[in-house]
């Protein structure tokens, strides 16, 4: 199977320097494969629209699958050179690591992240994948998520990552509806024991949220007479962030 993977992503590679339509037999030479094997390569990439194919000459070229796929790694490239300098400025500004996170299936992942001047940090999985309903940048992307998502979403099993994770679903269903109201998510020991975080959404140019930013650190520094000036904050720059992205908001 991995073979297949690579044979197939050394075909497209092929197309793409090719910078032209490519007969079987080219494929088949270029690629050193048997026109047999190519074929069937190339089926399954017409299948999926990453090949196309000539009608009148027969030759192969690349589909127009690709032009999504470009357009939406443009974009998350993008996201993160315009989020650096304000995750950097977030960091500064409350003295906790800043991180962006973003969707992946039912999850969040952090995707960038810069680190607060306080020596004294949480050491945990914050790079891993986690459920959506563990921790609050990860809650905000959930919370924002059509209602179609949301259902889905809380009629599966909700596992506890940590000790206050939510795993009522009628409960984290009201949350999310207050972080909607509010505009932010704020969560103790919810993904990391002895964490505290707050994450607000970041909008693009079509209204939708594409990652939501915040910061992190432990609980003992993050105390309760310093939530409303670290959320105004976050909010701030997520707000920030979401304009440059051409968000009208």
């Amino acid at each position: 199977m991995v073979q297949s993977v690579e044979r197939a992503i050394n075909l497209l590679k092929i197309l793409n320097n090719s910078n032209k339509k490519c007969s079987l037999s080219e494929l088949s030479e270029l690629s050193d494969l048997a026109p047999s094997t190519v074929h069937r390569l190339l089926l399954t990439l017409k299948r999926n629209n990453f090949v196309s194919q000539d009608d009148t000459s027969s030759e192969y070229y690349l589909g127009s699958a690709l032009i999504s796929l470009g357009i939406v790694a443009s974009n998350y490239l993008d996201i993160r050179e315009k989020a650096y300098p304000i995750l950097n400025d977030l960091a500064n500004s409350t003295g906790e690591d800043a991180y962006m996170y973003m969707l992946d299936g039912n999850y969040g992942v952090m995707v960038q992240t810069v680190p607060g001047p306080n020596p004294l940090k949480i050491i945990g999985s914050a790079l891993a994948h986690a459920p959506l309903h563990c921790g609050a940048a990860r809650k905000v992307l959930l919370a924002y998520k059509d209602e179609a998502f949301i259902n889905n979403y809380l009629s599966k099993d909700l596992v506890k990552c940590a000790e206050n994770t939510v795993s009522d679903p009628k409960i984290l269903a009201e949350q999310l509806q207050t972080i909607r109201n509010n505009g932010y998510a704020l969560s103790m020991s919810e993904h990391l024991r002895g964490a505290t975080g707050m994450g607000a959404p970041v909008f693009d140019s079509s209204g939708e949220v594409v990652a939501s930013i915040g910061i992190m650190g432990p609980s003992i520094r993050i105390t309760e007479d310093k939530y409303s000036s670290i959320i105004y904050l976050v909010k701030k720059h997520a707000r920030e962030l979401s304009i440059s992205l051409g968000a009208k908001i």
